[in-house]
C-alpha cells in the first residue's frame, strides 16, 4: 500500500486558514533572537515549515528563507506566499543544510513520525547536520511536545466558513505516543468534501533533548515561549547556540 499522504490539500487549507496564529504570533520573539546572532549571514533555514506563514516574516526582515516540508499542498501555499523564498518538498532528515545564520523548527515538528525512524537517534543525527551548518554565533530555534501533551483534552472541534475539523486524541504512555485522527469537512462549491488522517508524535523529555545538544556543543536555553506567545502544557522551546 502507499504510505499515507501527511497534510493533504484540505488538511493543508485548513491548517493555513485556521491554525496560523501560533506561527505569526511567534514570529516577533524568534526574530529577536535570530536578529541578536552574533554573525552577518543572512540565511535561515526552516525545517517542517507548513504553508510558509513564518517564512514570510522571515522575508519581510530581510532573511533569506530556504524552507523544507514533507506535504507538497503545504508547500504549494507557500511558493504562493513567499515566492522569494527557496521551498522544497521532502523530510528535514534528508536536506543538505548550508552554511546559514539560524535554523528553525517551529510547531512540533520533530515529534511527528512521518518518518518511520523518528526517535532520539535520528534527533542526534539531525542536531549534528545543523551545528556543522550554523555560522559561529548562530541559533537553532525549535520546540517540541513532552509527555503529556494533550493530556487535558482527548476531543476538539474546530469550524470556519467553509471548514470543520474533529480531532480525537489518544496516547501510549508505554511507548510514549500521542495519535490524533483527524477528520475535515471542506465546501467545495455546493458540496461538502470529507479526509481524515492520523498524525502520530514520538514524544521526548526535555532533559534528554537538552543532553544531546549540549553534547554536541550547543548552549542551550530553554523556553517557556517564543517572545509573549506562552507555550501550552506539555510543550517546550530551545534556543541552541552554537559558540
Amino acid at each position: 500500500m502507499p504510505e499515507p499522504i501527511s497534510y493533504d490539500t484540505d488538511l493543508a487549507y485548513i491548517h493555513d486558514t485556521g491554525f496560523g496564529d501560533f506561527a505569526r504570533n511567534s514570529a516577533p520573539g524568534i526574530l529577536k533572537i535570530i536578529a541578536d546572532c552574533r554573525n552577518t549571514s543572512q540565511a535561515v533555514f526552516d525545517l517542517g515549515c507548513g504553508s510558509g506563514i513564518w517564512a514570510k516574516s522571515l522575508a519581510d526582515a530581510g532573511y533569506l528563507v530556504f524552507g523544507i516540508d514533507i506535504s507538497a499542498a503545504m508547500i504549494d501555499i507557500a511558493r504562493q506566499r513567499v515566492p522569494d523564498a527557496i521551498f522544497l518538498v521532502g523530510s528535514f532528515v534528508d536536506l543538505a543544510i548550508s552554511e546559514c545564520r539560524a535554523v528553525t523548527a517551529l510547531g512540533e515538528v520533530f515529534n511527528y513520525m512521518f518518518d518511520p525512524d523518528c526517535s532520539l537517534t535520528m534527533l542526534r543525527h539531525v542536531f549534528q547536520e545543523v551545528f556543522d551548518a550554523l555560522i559561529p554565533g548562530g541559533a537553532f530555534i525549535f520546540d517540541v511536545a513532552e509527555p503529556g501533551r494533550c493530556r487535558d483534552k482527548q476531543q476538539g472541534h474546530w469550524e470556519g466558513s467553509d471548514w470543520a475539523c474533529l480531532v480525537d486524541v489518544s496516547h501510549d504512555d508505554a511507548r510514549q505516543q500521542l495519535t490524533r485522527r483527524i477528520v475535515t469537512f471542506r465546501q467545495l462549491g455546493d458540496t461538502w468534501r470529507r479526509h481524515e488522517e492520523t498524525h502520530v508524535q514520538q514524544l521526548y523529555e526535555r532533559a534528554a533533548v537538552a543532553e544531546i545538544l549540549q553534547r554536541i556543543g550547543f548552549q542551550v536555553e530553554i523556553l517557556s515561549g517564543y517572545g509573549d506567545t506562552a507555550f501550552p502544557a506539555g510543550f517546550v522551546g530551545f534556543v541552541a547556540r552554537k559558540p
